[in-house]
């Protein structure tokens, strides 16, 4: 008998308990969120708007730069901004507000901000001002803003449609690539649609014309719009809406409208405040640089944060969307020392964007400031007498130079190495930069992106050349490039970045080695024949360069020592002391090297053999030329030999002594894989044998080399199909059957006569120390190192460290960091051969025939100098430029204190520049003339004009 079991009761799961917990929990949060979002909200909304808190941050005031005497050359000026910020109330009344805005600006002839880089031209075409002349540059400028529109999701979609993981780098660079084909009108187009402007005409569109337009192009809408608006009007609206867009992405609701404006403008705005919702005006600090242009090469200017380095300056607390920092000179190199410390105010802010309360405040702090070397007073001579000098010479009734239109001057202080002036023409004035987004369209032009195509055509109808455009501003990838640097560029600073050939002021260093040496001897004297060519043992009976540039005024100097040498800038004396000096030194390729060896020393280039930095040690941005030694040269030369070598092989041609079916030699992306590999491997035997030129004496001559590239040569001939096309293009024209064999020996023995007999000569040849004594050949340096040079060569020996700084403070004055004069090189010296470098550049000033005597014959304080005429190249009358005018020069003679060195391109003649040595002169020498010589001050025109014509000082009170 089975008996039923009363069932247990189960007890409640605890899973399901906290189900249902959660369920209630839920339940209330979702209801609560409802009843906030949907029936309380405009309640809170409201609530929300009056009483929002924001932090609004503080520009820091930039540090102080200072001259040595404690003249400000930049610091900050409190002026006016007006701002935007988005609210509710203020996107409801954009356009009303912007319109008002606008129209106040205005009639005060204010400008607005304006980084936006897709323009408006005046027919109303839109395209890219770019901040950059370099396409590749251009090209990353233009994809970036256009990803940063957006415009990158519709290519995407069109090209990888359905891709879900993420793009490869070789499917990126073919967005890029489409990106690139969009058109600045297409992108113009495409804003207008998703910046809605078409409420500009229809601000409250029913849900049909919303749908409408959603269907329409940009370009449908822009059509619409241009019934009442231009183009530059509907940019004006797009400057914000983009200025807006941009600053959501970062998590900013305010944008600067407008900077820098006047107080009376300022206050017309502040009257109208309640019916601009979103506007307020703030008070900022800006850079401001009270003398101009003046030291603007050194002293640099401020931008804003380029995208490039959006994130770098990011993560070191900088606001990426309103902060400016350094971009050249000491303003970029001292960029943390002088940005001070950001503050703010955290207040509470009404749907309007207004202030009603302000709750925590963080102080701001000024950054640093950087005390310089350079002397305003000689910086202004230095400047305005360059500026002064070319003019004159570019306009002289007599001997004119048009193309003189650039140049550059370096003043420093012998002992110390202190940069006292640094001048490079045309500048520019760096308050235009000082403001973000005001440049002007015409600026942005010239600075950033010059029409070298109208340029050009002026260029060529002022000069009388038979040349086109295309020929001297060839188009590289549809851009003007200007391969002859014929452009001035006033953001290069030719000081510190040109590199020149220095002519006959290397000539005094030639003369010093002579004497150190002791192939010359200070009254020895020697027979200018007029031309070089009293060694054919070792020149060849070829060579024999003439002794003067200007063969018509002297055919010899006759008996010739060091100082009149100098004096009369003799080149057949320079030319014999470079030949004792390779015959001293044992006539072989070492021996190359015996005038370099001096020339290291006094900063002119490095020793390629050495890791020792190429540097003058300044603290800005510099090039850094090389005097001729035979590594350097080698390679040089072999670097422009490979190209040599292809316009022959592929020209059929060599030097008119050689003729051949044109050869294959370039790589092209078509090759196949052997074909690459056999053109590898005769590239790679020429190159081989190029290294072994001069240091390699068991090296293959000239047929043993041939026979060796045979082989490869006959492999490109088979396996190359543009070769076969010019083997049937020959046999066409009915010139017989071509024999291979025949043609590939003839290519082998051209090949081996350039690199072993032609080049190879050519590399280890001392004629090119022959015209490295007198300044020419290889030789480049800066106007900076020449300074450096001419320094060390007027206080005996010592190399200084070249700077442009003296101490960093803080605002209250406290030294952080000071800079002490650095010596590089202790050069031991004859005192005979300092006294003779010395004569020789004092006759070279002073005396009858010396070629700087005009300018100095009554300057009433001793000095020494050299000229320089160096070409730019052997066709430059071609392309209407000119030779360098190079002057360099110290004073007082017998205890020097000041270097100078001046150049001015396409000047013509050396002597043109010493007039602003004379100039720098008076100023450095300022208080010694008008104790000493006060006729002198009161009657010398350059002394009134850039002396006592000079600019007050400003200094702090």
């Amino acid at each position: 008998m089975i008996v039923n079991k009363p069932k247990k009761k189960k007890k409640p799961s605890r899973y399901k308990s906290f189900l249902v917990i959660m369920g209630v929990v839920f339940a209330i949060i979702f209801g609560k969120l409802i009843y906030i979002q949907i029936y309380k909200h405009d309640d809170y909304k409201e609530r929300a708007d009056t009483t929002s808190t924001k932090f609004v941050p503080e520009k820091a005031p930039r540090g102080i730069i200072y001259d040595q005497n404690g003249n400000i050359l930049a610091t900050n000026t409190q002026t006016y901004t007006m701002m935007y910020t988005t609210t509710e109330e203020a996107n409801k009344m954009f356009f009303n507000t912007i319109d008002t805005v606008f129209k106040i600006l205005s009639e005060n002839g204010e400008g607005f901000t304006d980084d936006l880089i897709l323009k408006v031209n005046e027919n109303n075409e839109p395209y890219f001002a770019y901040k950059t002349t370099a396409k590749n540059d251009q090209n990353a400028e233009e994809i970036r803003f256009k990803r940063d529109r957006g415009l990158n999701e519709k290519v995407e979609k069109d090209l990888y449609s359905g891709k879900e993981e993420d793009l490869t780098d070789s499917e990126i660079e073919s967005v890029n690539a489409k990106l690139l084909e969009i058109t600045p009108k297409e992108v113009f187009y495409d804003l207008v649609k998703s910046y809605d402007l078409i409420k500009l005409i229809d601000p409250n569109p029913s849900s049909e014309k919303i749908k409408e337009y959603n269907e329409m192009s940009g370009e449908a809408l822009t059509n619409l719009l241009r019934s009442k608006y231009s183009f530059k009007d509907l940019r004006n609206y797009l400057l914000i809406k983009d200025a807006l867009k941009i600053q959501s992405f970062k998590g900013y609701k305010s944008v600067t409208l407008a900077s820098n404006i006047k107080k009376d403008t300022a206050l017309i705005i502040l009257q109208k405040l309640n019916d601009l919702p979103g506007i307020d005006i703030k008070l900022e600090p800006i850079r401001l640089y009270p003398y101009n242009q003046l030291a603007s090469s050194v002293l640099g200017y401020i931008s804003p944060i380029d995208s490039s380095n959006e994130q770098k300056y990011e993560l070191r607390g900088y606001d990426i969307s309103s902060d400016l920092i350094g971009v050249s000179g000491i303003e970029s190199t001292f960029e943390e020392q002088l940005k001070g410390v950001k503050g703010g105010t955290t207040v509470k802010v009404n749907s309007k964007g207004r202030v009603t309360e302000e709750l925590f405040k963080l102080e701001t702090y000024p950054g640093n400031s950087v005390h310089l070397t350079i002397d305003k007073g000689v910086q202004y001579a230095a400047e305005q007498g360059l500026k002064d000098t070319i003019e004159s010479i570019r306009t002289s009734p007599t001997d004119p130079y048009p193309g003189a239109t650039r140049g550059a001057v370096v003043a420093v202080e012998v002992n110390t190495g202190r940069i006292l002036a640094s001048a490079s023409y045309p500048n520019y004035d760096p308050n235009i930069f000082a403001v973000s987004g005001q440049l002007s369209n015409a600026q942005t032009k010239e600075y950033f992106s010059p029409d070298l195509e109208k340029f050009g055509i002026n260029y060529i109808k002022s000069r009388g050349l038979n040349k086109t455009v295309d020929e001297l501003f060839p188009a590289v990838d549809g851009v003007r490039t200007d391969p002859n640097d014929l452009y001035p560029r006033a953001f290069y600073n030719y000081a510190t970045q040109g590199l020149i050939p220095p002519g006959s002021t290397f000539k005094p260093l030639t003369g010093l080695a002579g004497l150190e040496a002791g192939v010359i001897q200070p009254t020895e004297t020697i027979y200018d024949q007029g031309k070089f060519n009293a060694h054919p043992e070792t020149y060849g009976t070829a060579f024999a360069p003439e002794c003067l540039l200007y063969t018509n005024y002297h055919s010899s100097h006759g008996d010739t020592d060091i100082t009149h040498a100098l004096e009369v800038s003799c080149n057949y004396y320079f030319y014999e002391v470079a030949y004792r000096l390779y015959k001293q030194a044992g006539s072989n390729v070492e021996a190359l090297d015996s005038l370099a060896k001096y020339a290291w020393k006094f900063g002119l280039g490095t020793d390629p053999n050495t890791k020792e930095r190429a540097s003058t040690g300044i603290e800005i941005e510099e090039n850094f030329g090389q005097v001729y030694n035979f590594k350097s040269f080698k390679n040089q030369s072999i670097l422009y030999a490979k190209f040599e070598i292809r316009d022959y092989l592929e020209s059929g041609d060599y030097r008119g002594v050689r003729s051949f079916i044109p050869f294959d030699y370039s790589n092209n992306d078509a090759d196949s894989e052997k074909l690459k590999e056999a053109k590898t491997s005769l590239k790679d035997k020429v190159a081989a044998r190029f290294e072994k030129i001069g240091t390699d004496s068991s090296a293959l001559g000239t047929d043993a080399f041939a026979k060796t590239l045979v082989e490869d040569i006959k492999n490109i001939m088979n396996l190359s199909d543009k070769y076969k096309q010019n083997v049937s293009d020959y046999e066409a024209k009915g010139k017989g059957k071509v024999n291979l064999d025949s043609q590939a020996q003839t290519i082998a023995e051209v090949i081996a006569r350039f690199v072993v007999n032609d080049k190879g000569s050519e590399i280890t040849s001392p004629a090119q120390e022959v015209y490295a004594s007198i300044g020419q050949g290889m030789n480049n340096f800066t106007p900076t190192q020449l300074a450096a040079y001419v320094s060390t060569l007027a206080n005996g020996g010592t190399r200084y460290k070249l700077h442009f700084v003296d101490k960093i403070t803080t605002p209250d004055g406290a030294v952080v960091q000071e800079y002490e004069p650095e010596v590089i090189d202790k050069i031991q010296l004859k005192d005979s051969t300092i006294n003779a470098i010395r004569e020789g550049m004092y006759k070279a000033n002073n005396d009858e025939g010396g070629t700087a005597a005009r300018v100095f014959a009554n300057f009433p304080i001793r000095t020494g100098g050299k000229t320089g005429t160096a070409d730019f190249n052997e066709r430059q009358k071609e392309i209407g430029r000119a030779p360098y005018a190079t002057y360099v020069s110290f004073a007082p003679l017998e205890n020097p204190q000041i270097a100078f060195v001046g150049v001015i391109y396409d000047g013509g003649h050396g002597s043109s520049t010493a007039p602003v040595a004379k100039a720098v002169y008076e100023a450095y020498f300022k208080e010694k003339i008008e104790k000493e010589f006060p006729a002198y001050a009161s009657t010398s025109t350059s002394y009134q004009k850039y002396v006592t014509g000079a600019p007050a000082n400003n200094k702090l009170s």
